[in-house]
């Protein structure tokens, strides 16, 4: 990066040494007569708008402004003199030299149709004197019967040239330097940020996700630098989420897997132990297992986008009626109580089969973290156009660093093993997901040692069909 913005700046510069070099030594001279050409062009027609009795005023004051001799003859009077002014610098003026009579009606000749006449005449010759005085420039033009002479000196640009090349090489060579310094500077400040996170890079790479990328230099590193951070911090979760994910499935199989061999060994091997008992116990730690894997795969096509919804009307308080029916007869062996608080009929837009799962879900998870009393509350409201479903424990609640992490896959409380029943820790995952696709509200209340409440809201049919 150093040696490539060196090299930019370099040829930069001497890009723009060699256009001011061509610039002064080729084009200076031309530019300096067109300059010339037209300040007596622009004398030519201020004399032109002079009255009679302010001509030789005007010829005074535009000869010692722009240096120039004048003369104005009266093109109507057999061009008798009108007024003249000679510029004492012009050592080879042609006016008050050699203007003679011949070369007036030259002039006037050459002077016809409104145009002017400019003619350059070289003073010296370098290749046989030696000496190069510079050029003289003849300008006339006819003007309401006048016949207006103007004659300058352009001194040799010689010597100016000369000194042009030399500052223009003493320029290029600091300007060479100073691009160094500067080039170097600038690659420095941009590159070591670069380099740094190069490292920081590497040790990501190899595991290190507590690696923090630090920017400067530029608004562009330190974006960069903050992206990367971003990235790691991903790859942290990511890391975290899988041992998570092998720690948890690795316990949720080991347990209904051993029983269901332990329990197939006792009847190999044991004389009388093949009863109904033991067959029912090695059946529902299967169900278990089909569970677990159940909804892995479900998660999975939530996540990856492959499940579609389709959304129709239907009672959402019905459904919550023959759920709370189903889960009572399950579990009141339990000794689970499951209660119903409806403030009436509501009738929801959604997907029903989704929604039995979130309900479902949210269920199971009240089950598996509530209290000794055993009492899991749903309960509904209406209002506002909205159906707001709550599933409530009497657990010890959740704590507020753990409140936004209890949606991620695989995230279970930190007091997940105290019970052998509890899940897979995909339940609360499955539901944000769905609710995600139906654009529902959803959230959670909860306190260390206030149970928990779980709600998610939907609109109400003739709310969903207006929105639609």
């Amino acid at each position: 990066m150093r040696s490539k913005i060196f090299i930019a700046l370099a040829v930069l510069t001497l890009a723009v040494l060699a256009v001011l070099w061509i610039c002064q030594t080729f084009f200076l001279g031309f530019l300096h007569r067109a300059v010339k050409k037209n300040e007596m062009a622009r004398c030519a027609d201020a004399i032109c708008a002079a009255d009679d009795g302010e001509l030789a005023r005007v010829c005074e004051e535009l000869g010692t402004k722009y240096d120039v001799c004048v003369s104005v003859f009266d093109a109507g009077n057999g061009y008798g003199e009108l007024a003249s002014w000679h510029s004492n610098i012009n050592p080879f003026c042609f006016i008050h030299g050699f203007l003679s009579d011949s070369m007036i009606y030259d002039l006037a000749a050459n002077t016809v149709d409104g145009r002017d006449f400019i003619r350059t005449v070289k003073i010296g010759d370098r290749d046989k004197s030696g000496a190069d005085e510079g050029e003289s420039v003849l300008f006339s033009r006819a003007s309401r019967e006048r016949l207006i002479v103007l004659n300058a000196h352009i001194s040799p640009l010689s010597t100016t040239v000369t000194t042009l090349r030399i500052m223009s090489a003493a320029i290029s060579a600091a300007m060479l330097a100073a691009s160094f310094i500067l080039s170097y500077f600038l690659a420095k400040r941009l590159s070591d940020p670069l380099v740094r996170m190069r490292k920081e890079a590497r040790r990501l790479a190899s595991g290190d996700y507590g690696v923090r990328f630090e920017g400067g230099g530029s608004r562009e590193t330190e974006e960069l630098a903050e992206t990367l951070n971003m990235a790691a911090h991903e790859l942290s979760e990511t890391d975290r989420i899988r041992r998570d994910l092998i720690a948890n499935v690795s316990h949720d199989l080991r347990t209904p897997l051993t029983l269901i061999s332990g329990y197939a060994e006792i009847m190999r091997d044991i004389p009388g132990e093949m009863n109904e008992e033991n067959v029912s116990i090695i059946v529902e730690e299967t169900k278990t297992l089909s569970t677990l894997v159940s909804d892995m795969l479900e998660a999975s096509k939530l996540t990856d986008g492959a499940v579609t919804i389709s959304k129709e009307p239907f009672s959402i308080t019905e459904e919550l009626g023959r759920t709370v029916e189903i889960y009572s007869k399950l579990k009141e062996a339990e000794g689970y109580r499951i209660i119903l608080d409806a403030d009436g009929d509501a009738t929801v837009t959604a997907d029903r089969t989704r929604i039995r799962e979130v309900v479902y879900n949210l269920l199971n998870n009240a089950i598996n973290y509530t209290g000794e009393d055993k009492t899991v509350t749903i309960r509904q409201r209406t209002g506002d156009g909205v159906c707001r479903v709550e599933v409530v424990d009497t657990g010890d609640g959740i704590p507020e660093d753990e409140l936004p992490l209890i949606w991620d896959r695989y995230y279970k409380s930190k007091e997940f093993h105290r019970r052998a029943s509890l899940g897979t820790g995909l339940g609360l995952s499955i539901v944000k997901n769905i609710l995600m696709l139906h654009g529902a509200g959803f959230g959670v209340k909860s306190a260390p040692g206030m149970g928990s409440a779980f709600w998610f809201e939907l609109p109400l049919a003739d709310e969903g069909t207006e929105r639609s």
